[in-house]
């Protein structure tokens, strides 16, 4: 795996955030100058819409926010993930949950990608 540090965040073709990969395997979020101007929260609750770095105070998605742990595979899918994988001489041993997201992109459930 690439074992991504970073990635945007994008709804219909517009940059919504970025995400990073914390010290301790949290995933943080902060929303992007232009969708702070013309945007809306993504996550009412946990993503208000403002200038912050958002980082999860619990782990109920292995260190992600429920509104992006909801596009990643489920268990059968990340298991087909590692056969294939596999067949190409991969492991998953540095799989970050940004390297899951990033497989996703745009093919995943919901409207951000």
């Amino acid at each position: 795996m690439r074992g991504n540090k970073k990635i945007n965040v994008l709804y219909d073709g517009k940059t919504v955030g970025t995400m990073a990969v914390t010290a301790d395997r949290k995933i943080a979020f902060e929303y992007s100058d232009e969708w702070l101007e013309t945007g809306f929260s993504i996550s009412p609750f946990s993503l208000p819409l403002k200038k912050q770095v958002f980082i999860p105070g619990k782990d109920y998605f292995d260190g992600l926010f429920g509104v992006f742990a909801d596009s990643l595979p489920d268990a059968w899918g990340r298991l087909l993930l590692e056969r294939l994988l596999k067949q190409k001489g991969k492991e998953l041993y540095d799989y970050t949950m940004l390297d899951g997201l990033a497989i996703v992109g745009k093919s995943g459930m919901g409207a951000l990608s």
